[in-house]
């Protein structure tokens, strides 16, 4: 199959979803990262930036035929990290999408970010293009954890970048990990404690997995770590409820 007819494959597929009766909704995905965490098993390339403007080229290709003024009530930008781009690398996307879709009057317009990739800066930018909600990868408020996790930022960090964010955009969700080896019930509680402290709208928990091709699932396997009990996870489930 040519990739001409892939492209209009896929806008086919948009356009049958987009012109149903009920409220529109579309992901993006944006696949660059930094760095992948060992734990991770998205979509995405990491220390690859090089083909960020090619990411872009073919997005635009794939949505060239989709039309304008299509209504969404819900946007959203998911990846990998999307705030890894730059203000003009997201401003060109922005501008590829804002070409075909519109925002309903009661949207809601949300990306995911990590804390280091947003200065006060790039959180303006969002501000200014209609971003009303940000998903911010903090994990944890622990030192130790964040170590093991592979993060890049420091608990420090998390709470400045929220004070930030609360004073511009103040929908904010916190994403936090639990089950993570080494990690206690009371450093459980310290980490939720720090997260609820900070008035966020939203907080999600996950507990950590161990998917197959991740560098975590070769290191268990080595066993050069092990997962908590089944019993601290579940009570770790539990309080966060």
């Amino acid at each position: 199959m040519s990739h001409s007819r892939k492209h209009a494959d896929t806008a086919s597929g948009f356009l049958i979803v987009l012109n149903a009766s009920y409220p529109s909704s579309a992901y993006f995905h944006v696949p660059f990262c930094q760095h992948r965490c060992g734990y991770c098993d998205f979509t995405l390339v990491a220390q690859k930036d090089h083909l960020i403007e090619a990411y872009l080229d073919a997005m635009a290709e794939q949505t060239s035929e989709l039309g304008a003024g299509i209504e969404l009530k819900t946007l959203f930008l998911g990846g990998g990290t999307p705030t890894h781009l730059s203000i003009e690398q997201l401003s060109r996307l922005f501008e590829i999408i804002f070409s075909h879709f519109q925002l309903a009057d009661d949207y809601e317009f949300s990306i995911e970010a990590n804390p280091l990739n947003l200065t006060n800066e790039k959180i303006d930018f969002l501000k200014q293009s209609g971003v009303n909600r940000v998903s911010l990868g903090v994990q944890s408020f622990d030192s130790d954890i964040l170590t093991f996790l592979e993060r890049d930022h420091t608990p420090e960090q998390i709470f400045e970048i929220v004070k930030s964010l609360q004073s511009r955009i103040s929908n904010t969700s916190l994403d936090l990990i639990f089950a993570v080896p080494g990690q206690t019930q009371d450093g459980w509680k310290q980490t939720l404690q720090d997260a609820v402290q900070l008035n966020i709208p939203h907080i999600s928990t996950y507990g950590l997995t161990i998917e197959k091709g991740t560098s975590f699932w070769s290191r268990e396997k080595a066993g050069l770590f092990d997962l908590p009990q089944d019993e601290l996870a579940g009570d770790m489930y539990e309080f966060a409820l």
